[in-house]
C-alpha cells in the first residue's frame, strides 16, 4: 500500500496517524548490507488480528511506577484485552485517579525519551559534520543527559577553564543555550582547522595560547555546531528552532557564582554531555546546555505539596488578645518532643564545606595533572600522578598511616589573600632518584646512590628545583581556578622519619588537622611511593570538614531544653551569662575574673567540651579564647554560629586581615586582640551588649 516518511518526535500518539493507536506486536532485526550496518528493520503486527491481544504486556514507565501511583489503581483501572480485572495484576492499562504531579511526572518521562532519542541524532550530525570540517576523524561518544543547575554544571562537570559559546535560539520559541568545551580543547580543534605542525600544536595547547586565528577557527567549529544543531531540531521537533552561534566566552568553573546570572543564568537546564575523540587522541568532555524550559523538561509541582515535607494542622490563634505568660510557657515546654539515643543533630556547615570541597577536588585534579606534564617535560621521561586521593588528616595520622620510611618535606609558603604552610612530602629513596634522573646519573650509580640513600648536594639541589616547578604549577592553577588569590613558595628542606616525630611539636608542622592531597608517582615502567601534598584546612577553607563528622549523642529519653531550662548549669540552678571556649587557660581565667567583677556568671570550657549543654540558654556572649588563630578555633565558631545567634567574639593574638576576614565569614562578630587588658575586655562586652539589645 502506501509509504511515507515521517519524524517519531512528531506524531501524536493519541490521533490514527501514522497508523492507528492500538496494540501491536513488535518484530524487530537488525539490517547489513554488504557488510555494513544500518537501523533496525521493524515491523508491527495489529496484536488482535494475530491473536495475540491476551499477551501480557508490563508498561515500561521508567521508575514512575511507585508504590503510591499502584496504591491508587482499582480493578477497574486495570483492563487487559481477553482478561477480566480478577485474573491479573498487570497489562496495558488506564491509569485513573493519579494526582496532577504524577501526570506531569509521567508527561516529563515521554518528552525526556523524545529529546534523548533527538539529541543521539544531534551527536550523531556532529560528528559527522565536524569531522569534515576539520578533515580529520572526530569521535563524539555518549556520556549522558541529565537535569542540571548552574551550581552542579560549574561544580561537577565542567573541568578546567572552559570556552563558552552562547547559542541564541530564534523560531518558535525563544531564549540561550551554552555549547562549552575546555579551553585547550577549543584551541585542539581551532589548531587543527588552521593546520598548524603538529609540535607547535602541542606548543599552543600546552601553553593555552589562544590566539586571534585560533579563535576564529574555533568559531568556525562553533558554527557547524550550531548548524547540526538547527538541523535536526528543525526536522523533529515539535517546535521550529534555529541555534545561532553569538559570542565566545572564557570562564572558569571554580570563580563562579551561582546566584549571578554571568556567565549563564541561573536556572535548570537539560545538560547534554559527549567525549570528546579527535584523531584517536582522547581530549574532554563536552556539553550543550539547553534551558529546561525550552525543551518542556520541567514539572510543575503544586505550592502546597513538597516532598519529604510533613505538613500539620495549625492551629488558629488564641482569641485571648494576650495568653497568659505561664499558658504560653506550658506549651512552649510540651512543644519540645523527647530526644531519642543517638540523635544526630546535623550542622549547616556540613553543606558549605562538601560544596567547598567539591571545588577543592576538582583544582587539585588538574595540579596533579599540570604537575605530570611539567615534570615530565623537566625530566625527560614519562612521569604519570595515578589514584589521588584527597581526605582531612591529623598530624598523628598523617605520620602514623600515610607515610613510612624517611622522608623529604619540602616548605611551600603560601601568600596572597589567605596565608599559611603547605607541605610537599615524598620518600627520600623517590626524592633520590627524581633529583638523579635530573643530573643525568648513569642507571648503575642512580640505583646504588638510591639503595644507600645517599642525599648528595646535587642531588639535592636537582630535587629542590622540582619542588619548584611543582610550587609554580600549584601557583597557576590556584591563581587562575581559586576564589583566592594565592602563590605557593618553596622554602626550606628537611629530613624526617616519621616514627621520630613528635605530635605535639611544631616540627615539621604543627599538631592540627590538614587536607592531604596524595598519588601515587610512576616513572617510566617504575611505579614508586606516593606524592603528598599538605595543605592546613584554612588555607583550602574547609575548617568545616572537621565539624562534618561530629554529631551530638544524648543519652535515651532525654528531653530537649525548654526556654526556660536552657542556659542552666547541669549541677545548680544558677543561669549562666557568658561562656568562655578555648585553649588559652591564663587568658579565659584573667576574662572571667574581669566579667565577674562586673557581676556576669562566667564558665570556662576547652574545645573539646560538649558546649551544646549551654547554648543559647540565657547566655548573653560566647567567647572564643584563643593561644592561635587557626582552623580548630574557626572550626568551633562554625558550630556555635550554626546553633544560635549569640554575639561570638574571638579573643586571641596575632589577628591578620585575611584572618580577621574569616573569622567574620565564620560567624564572629567581633574581635579582642589579646593579651587584653581590663579596660579593654570592659569595653569589649559593654559594647557587644549594648548591640545585643539594640
Amino acid at each position: 500500500k502506501d509509504q511515507a516518511i515521517l519524524v517519531p518526535a512528531k506524531v501524536v500518539i493519541d490521533s490514527d496517524e501514522p497508523i492507528a493507536n492500538q496494540t501491536y506486536y513488535f518484530v524487530s532485526s537488525a539490517m547489513l548490507l554488504d557488510g555494513r550496518p544500518m537501523g533496525d528493520l521493524v515491523v508491527l503486527l495489529p496484536a488482535l488480528t494475530f491473536l495475540l491481544d491476551q499477551e501480557e504486556v508490563v508498561p515500561e514507565l521508567s521508575g514512575l511506577q511507585s508504590e503510591s501511583v499502584q496504591s491508587n489503581l482499582s480493578p477497574s483501572d486495570v483492563k487487559v484485552a481477553g482478561q477480566s480485572p480478577s485474573t491479573t495484576t498487570q497489562g496495558v492499562g488506564v491509569v485513573s485517579g493519579q494526582t496532577k504531579t504524577q501526570k506531569s511526572n509521567i508527561e516529563i518521562e515521554k518528552q525526556k525519551k523524545k529529546v534523548d532519542r533527538l539529541l543521539t541524532d544531534c551527536q550523531k550530525r556532529l560528528t559527522g559534520e565536524v569531522s569534515a570540517l576539520l578533515g580529520v576523524e572526530i569521535i563524539l561518544e555518549k556520556v549522558g543527559n541529565q537535569l542540571v543547575s548552574k551550581e552542579e554544571f560549574f561544580s561537577d562537570l565542567a573541568v578546567g577553564k572552559q570556552i563558552m559559546t552562547d547559542m541564541e535560539v530564534a523560531g518558535e520559541l525563544k531564549d540561550v543555550c551554552y555549547f562549552s568545551l575546555g579551553k585547550k580543547d577549543a584551541i585542539h580543534l581551532g589548531g587543527i582547522l588552521i593546520m598548524l605542525p603538529p609540535t607547535e600544536l602541542a606548543n599552543v595547547v600546552n601553553e593555552e595560547e589562544f590566539s586571534d586565528d585560533g579563535r576564529d577557527a574555533y568559531g568556525e567549529v562553533a558554527n557547524i555546531v550550531s548548524g547540526a544543531y538547527t538541523a535536526v531540531f528543525d526536522e523533529q521537533y515539535t517546535e521550529k528552532l534555529r541555534f545561532i552561534r553569538k559570542e565566545l566566552r572564557e570562564v572558569v568553573p571554580g570563580k563562579i557564582v551561582a546566584e549571578s546570572d554571568e556567565p549563564i543564568l541561573n536556572q535548570t537546564y537539560y545538560c547534554h554531555s559527549m567525549q570528546l575523540i579527535t584523531a584517536g587522541k582522547q581530549l574532554g568532555p563536552v556539553h550543550m546546555l539547553f534551558p529546561a524550559q525550552l525543551l518542556q523538561l520541567l514539572v510543575e509541582v503544586p505550592e502546597e505539596i513538597e516532598e519529604g515535607v510533613n505538613v500539620k494542622a495549625v492551629p488558629p490563634p488564641s482569641s485571648s488578645p494576650q495568653q497568659a505568660p505561664k499558658e504560653a510557657e506550658r506549651e512552649a515546654e510540651q512543644a519540645v518532643p523527647p530526644v531519642k539515643k543517638s540523635t544526630k543533630i546535623p550542622y549547616r556547615a556540613k553543606e558549605l564545606a562538601e560544596k567547598q570541597k567539591k571545588l577543592v577536588d576538582k583544582i587539585l585534579s588538574l595540579c596533579r595533572s599540570k604537575m605530570a606534564d611539567e615534570v615530565s617535560a623537566l625530566l625527560g621521561a614519562e612521569v604519570q600522578l595515578s589514584n589521588l586521593n584527597n581526605k582531612v588528616v591529623s598530624k598523628e595520622q598523617f605520620f602514623g598511616d600515610e607515610v613510612s620510611g624517611k622522608q623529604v618535606v619540602a616548605h611551600m609558603d603560601a601568600v596572597g589573600e589567605l596565608e599559611g604552610k603547605s607541605y610537599l612530602v615524598v620518600n627520600l629513596r623517590d626524592a633520590i632518584r627524581v633529583g638523579g634522573v635530573l643530573i643525568m646519573l648513569p642507571a648503575q650509580e642512580l640505583e646504588s646512590v638510591v639503595n644507600d640513600e645517599v642525599f648528595g648536594e646535587d642531588t639535592k639541589d636537582a630535587y629542590s628545583e622540582i619542588a619548584n616547578i611543582i610550587a609554580g604549577v600549584y601557583t597557576g592553577v590556584f591563581e587562575e581556578q581559586y576564589s583566592r588569590k594565592i602563590r605557593f613558595v618553596k622554602t626550606d628542606l628537611q629530613q624526617i622519619e616519621p616514627m621520630k616525630v613528635v605530635i605535639d611539636s611544631l616540627e615539621p608542622f604543627s599538631n592540627s588537622h590538614y587536607y592531604l592531597s596524595s598519588a601515587e608517582l610512576v616513572i617510566g615502567d617504575s611505579v614508586l611511593g606516593r606524592v603528598n601534598i599538605v595543605f592546613p584546612l584554612a588555607l583550602l577553607e574547609l575548617e568545616g570538614l572537621i565539624a562534618v563528622d561530629e554529631e551530638i549523642v544524648l543519652d535515651e529519653e532525654v528531653e530537649r531544653p525548654s526556654p526556660r531550662q536552657a542556659g542552666r548549669l547541669e549541677a545548680s540552678n544558677v543561669s549562666l551569662d557568658i561562656l568562655l571556649i578555648g585553649d588559652d587557660e591564663s587568658e579565659s581565667a584573667k576574662i572571667a575574673a574581669i566579667l565577674g567583677g562586673m557581676d556576669f556568671a562566667v564558665k570556662a570550657l576547652s574545645f573539646k567540651d560538649n558546649v551544646h549543654n549551654y547554648i543559647p540558654g540565657q547566655l548573653k556572649a560566647i567567647y572564643l579564647v584563643m593561644q592561635d588563630v587557626n582552623e580548630q578555633a574557626f572550626g568551633a565558631a562554625i558550630k556555635i554560629s550554626a546553633s544560635c545567634s549569640l554575639p561570638l567574639i574571638a579573643a586571641g593574638p596575632g589577628w591578620t586581615r585575611s584572618k580577621v576576614i574569616k573569622a567574620v565569614k565564620y560567624g564572629i562578630r567581633d574581635i579582642l586582640l589579646t593579651p587584653a587588658s581590663k579596660a579593654d575586655i570592659e569595653e569589649n562586652i559593654t559594647s557587644n551588649l549594648m548591640k545585643l539589645a539594640a
